[in-house]
């Protein structure tokens, strides 16, 4: 792998163990589940990245209030950053010395119809760019892109990786599993 530095973006919603609002919710039904489910996920990315050749992970928890991977089962070899925090980045702040994005477990935007859509938070209830949704995987590609960092990796709801398919040319869509919903996609 070219990257050897590498930030994970860490969302719930298009997580394995996500299958309904509860479970996205702080202290649903479900949640802690999701939670579990959610770290995981990161944590085979984050071996595998590793056993690719990867000198460094960062893993950004982006749900919420930052707080849902469990640190303890993720490869202690990964830089954990919890908490959301305003700026420079909206909510992961001053972003690491990566080179590489993988944005993981992410959702469709506000006004789609994919599974539990929004972007960044349901207060904000649509953002557009030239008359489209703004997904967060635009938003976070065009954030991070003056750092040095290229968007690799995008896994959510198949509404949210045909949104990530379109905003970011020359990548191919692969969905998995059967379920429309709660089934993460590679692309």
């Amino acid at each position: 792998m070219q990257h050897k530095k590498i930030l994970i973006i860490a969302d719930i919603e298009g997580s394995s163990g996500c299958f309904d609002y509860a479970s996205a919710s702080f202290m649903g039904k479900g949640w802690s589940q999701a939670c579990l489910e959610m770290s995981l996920d990161i944590n085979a990315i984050v071996v595998a990245l590793f056993d690719a050749g990867v000198q460094q992970v960062y893993v950004k928890d982006f749900h919420r209030t930052g707080y849902n991977l469990f640190p303890h089962q993720i490869d202690p070899r990964a830089i954990l950053i919890q908490g959301y925090s305003k700026g420079p980045v909206p909510g992961v702040g001053n972003p690491p010395d990566a080179t590489g994005i993988f944005m993981v477990g992410m959702h469709a935007p506000s006004w789609a119809k994919g599974f539990l859509p929004h972007t960044l938070t349901s207060r904000i209830s649509q953002l557009m760019v030239n008359g489209r949704l703004m997904a967060e995987v635009q938003l976070f590609s065009a954030s991070l892109a003056p750092f040095g960092m290229a968007p690799l990796f995008f896994s959510g709801c198949p509404v949210a990786c045909h949104y990530a398919a379109a905003a970011i040319k020359g990548i191919s869509l692969t969905e998995k599993g059967s379920s429309p919903w709660a089934c993460p996609c590679i692309i």
